[in-house]
């Protein structure tokens, strides 16, 4: 498992596109983390979209669930109780999935208390064989260029740990 930091301009430029900002500026902060794995991309997305799993491998989140019918697709909705840290708390967030391709990416916006996200999963495929995870969020709003200082490295820190969790989670036993 090697960890790439950060993810691609691509998935920066989309989610940055997803909430109508033409570039980052000083309100706008960008939190991103790659890793790879020897797995195939289809077997990354089964452990990946297993959502009541994500606390178990993401330090950011403290309980998931499905508010709609289980399963990632567009339109699905789930809920996410996510541990921001000092200034941000602990906070639930209600999610409702924009794209959902299955071993290829997932995505999901929001616009709430003055801040716009977009979040961003990919699963690339690798030449050599195993997948590339990505995991990109963009959020702009002034609160959240105010609070940037003390949020900044430790989201990065999370979503590091994130990727490189499930990275290794979905590694193949090697025997």
């Amino acid at each position: 498992m090697t960890s790439q930091n950060p993810s691609t301009h691509q998935d920066v430029q989309f989610c940055l596109e997803g909430i109508g900002v033409a570039r980052p500026g000083w309100k706008t902060l960008v939190v991103a983390a790659t890793a790879d794995t020897p797995a195939d991309p289809h077997d990354v997305w089964a452990l990946w979209s297993d959502l009541g799993n994500w606390p178990s491998w993401s330090p950011l989140h403290q309980a998931t669930e499905w508010t709609g019918p289980p399963g990632f697709a567009a339109g699905a909705t789930f809920d996410q109780t996510l541990r921001l840290g000092f200034p941000a708390g602990t906070t639930t967030d209600h999610v409702t999935v924009d794209i959902a391709e299955s071993a290829h990416r997932a995505s999901w916006s929001g616009d709430a208390n003055g801040v716009r996200s977009c979040h961003l999963w990919t699963f690339t495929a690798r030449a050599g064989g195993g997948t590339r995870i990505g995991n990109t969020e963009v959020f702009d709003g002034t609160v959240i260029g105010l609070a940037k200082p003390m949020l900044a490295s430790r989201w990065r820190r999370q979503f590091q740990q994130a990727v490189d969790a499930l990275a290794s989670m979905a590694a193949p036993v090697r025997r």
